[in-house]
């Protein structure tokens, strides 16, 4: 049996998946195919499977991404046991961490350009599961890094090159997963299957701090739990060894699992519209997906759909609904010549009416350097490119400032901090590690997402994002400049407005910043525009690493308690960030939903600056 056939299997009566309500579309005239497709697309029931394939995924890119802060540590008890900070604790050179980080992030960047202009060259089905290929592999190589016999290799040096090899795989899930949902996704559930999508990476860093901390709980027995370091314990380095390449490896599990399904994914009906214009086939890898309502075969009209018009040339012409066109011929899907035929006369036919850009029976541009030219700086619809890029440069130069950072604040805030101030033993110090996080990083983030999911049924991306990178700001602001008074008079409070900036993460920009450029492009530059913005963030966060490794402590005064007191000032400096995303935001970025709080069609914002402003115009004059 097929695995798709097996995923499709009646389970108690009920299929798995989606259910298939492509039925009688033999019947459908094909100058109206295009238009039936997308009306079904937007009509469906919410896609469950849909988001289940491109969340598992997700999970393994955020649990990848975070797993770094568990790990970090322990590697610096194994390989630089002679390395210690003031307290004669062991630790990673401070280039060779910095290193890893930076070598992850770049290589996400790369593979979310990359990926993403491929996506939009080659298709969507063909890069799909090639990601979770290279996060597979660079997660088996990278758990196998070693020194080699009697030192003959360099272990930092493999370890960077696997991190650089897992982020290429890591970025490119970025615009690939959010460009699929969106384009599979209906209308009314769109920004909803999105935030389920992204809530995997709440979930995924989740699992990295429960596994680790489950992790460690297991091998109590074999590390110290009465020194600073393993000292001349040989059982103790390699149970901490053995440690962090199994919560390393537990990363590849899950990526397996869904690399079963992406494989088997068919390929997005708006790409095979828009970019294959293969009209009269595209129900046939779409038909497991979707449901749509009541269709009359003779006529091919839908009768439940219903949108604004939009006037064009002094014509007015539904965008999004049916019209009132003439049945037209019904062909046989075997013939294949008398389908290309066909094909081809209802192009020429639907291209001599001039139609608006939105209308789902226009067949938009192809893609070419005169149509990049008009699209981007004619129609200046760059704007929404740098809007969409710089408001992501700035979630994420907090976001994973704080995030890959996280071990070094946390013991800023749970430590005390007097001068007989000491660490902890290696046992005590590899749990709280996990116990910390859990509490201060994780728990804040799964709250955050989860009322997302919830959130953005009532309120749209864009005053989401502009409203939580405010309250980010309040919150940077207010805990930067009470940070040393709170470590010294109630590190609980501290603690609480940590977690209040993960809820206010999760419940703002760090969503919409994934969904956004997944909307408002069209088909034919989604992905790579999604890529692009995908990759200004974590230019962001890289830009971050290094502001955190050596400008912060260029002053000379090095230290673990000269960090602790003034690391508020580093949250100060990240507000300002903050405050530049919101005003990026509001001049940038577009609004994606209309006047009724209700989503907007791919088609609609795919049209650019000049159909929603004629939109947004329409509706001002029916108002008045």
């Amino acid at each position: 049996m097929g695995l798709r056939k097996w995923v499709n299997r009646p389970i108690r009566g009920h299929h798995m998946g989606v259910e298939d309500l492509t039925r009688g579309e033999e019947g459908v005239p094909v100058s109206k195919r295009r238009k039936w497709a997308l009306q079904t697309i937007d009509s469906a029931p919410f896609q469950t499977w849909v988001v289940i394939v491109a969340g598992i995924g997700f999970l393994t890119d955020a649990y990848d991404i975070f797993a770094l802060n568990v790990v970090t540590p322990m590697l610096g008890y194994v390989y630089w046991p002679n390395n210690v900070d003031s307290d004669s604790v062991p630790e990673v050179p401070q280039g060779y961490a910095t290193g890893m980080l930076c070598a992850t992030l770049v290589g996400t960047m790369v593979g979310q350009v990359a990926f993403g202009i491929a996506a939009d060259i080659l298709g969507r089905r063909k890069m799909y599961g090639l990601e979770l290929v290279i996060v597979i592999v660079g997660t088996i190589l990278m758990v196998m890094s070693s020194n080699g016999e009697k030192a003959s290799m360099n272990v930092a040096g493999w370890l960077i090159t696997w991190r650089f090899i897992m982020g290429l795989g890591i970025g490119a899930d970025y615009p690939l997963s959010a460009v699929i949902t969106s384009e599979f996704a209906p209308r009314k559930y769109r920004a909803r299957m999105m935030s389920w999508v992204f809530f995997a990476q709440p979930i995924g860093q989740f699992l990295a701090n429960v596994l680790s901390f489950a992790a460690v709980a297991g091998f109590r027995s074999q590390i110290t739990d009465t020194k600073l370091s393993c000292g001349e314990d040989l059982k103790c380095y390699r149970a901490i060894d053995r440690l962090w390449r199994l919560v390393v490896g537990i990363g590849a599990i899950p990526a397996v699992i869904a690399l079963a399904f992406r494989f088997t994914i068919p390929e997005s009906p708006r790409y095979k519209l828009d970019i294959l214009r293969n009209v009269t086939t595209v129900f046939k890898d779409t038909k497991d997906y979707y449901g749509a309502p009541e269709l009359d075969a003779e006529g091919g009209e839908m009768t439940q759909l219903h949108s604004p018009r939009i006037e064009v040339n002094n014509q007015t012409r539904r965008s999004s609904a049916s019209s009132e066109i003439a049945p037209d011929e019904v062909i046989d899907d075997s013939d294949e010549d008398s389908r290309q035929s066909v094909d081809r006369r209802h192009r020429q036919s639907v291209q001599s009416i001039h139609l608006p850009p939105c209308d789902p029976s226009a067949e938009p541009p192809l893609a070419s350097r005169r149509d990049i030219k008009k699209y981007f700086l004619e129609e200046g619809n760059w704007r929404y490119l740098f809007g969409t890029s710089m408001s992501w440069l700035m979630l994420d130069f907090a976001f994973y400032g704080l995030g890959l950072s996280s071990p070094s604040i946390i013991r800023h805030i749970w430590q005390d901090g007097g001068p007989e101030a000491k660490r902890a033993n290696v046992y005590s110090a590899l749990k709280d590690n996990s116990l910390h996080t859990l509490v201060m990083v994780s728990i804040g983030a799964i709250v955050g997402g989860g009322a997302m999911i919830k959130v953005i049924k009532y309120a749209s991306p864009k005053v989401i994002q502009f409203w939580g990178f405010l309250v980010l700001f309040a919150l940077f602001i207010v805990t930067g400049s009470a940070w040393t008074k709170l470590l010294e008079t109630s590190r609980s409070g501290l603690i609480v407005l940590y977690v209040l900036c993960q809820i206010a993460f999760n419940l703002g920009p760090n969503v919409t910043t994934f969904i956004i450029p997944a909307e408002i492009f069209p088909t034919r530059y989604r992905c790579t525009c999604h890529g692009i913005a995908a990759a200004a963030g974590k230019l962001g966060s890289w830009l971050a690493q290094i502001f955190l490794a050596f400008a912060f402590k260029s002053s000379g005064q090095k230290g673990f308690g000269w960090e602790r007191k003034n690391f508020g000032h580093v949250l100060q400096i990240m507000s300002a960030f903050m405050i530049a995303g919101a005003v990026t935001t509001y001049f940038f970025v577009p609004e994606t939903r209309d006047h009724d709080n209700k989503s907007r069609t791919l088609e609609e914002l795919s049209g650019g600056r000049s159909v929603l402003e004629e939109l947004n115009r329409q509706r001002e004059r029916e108002e008045d």
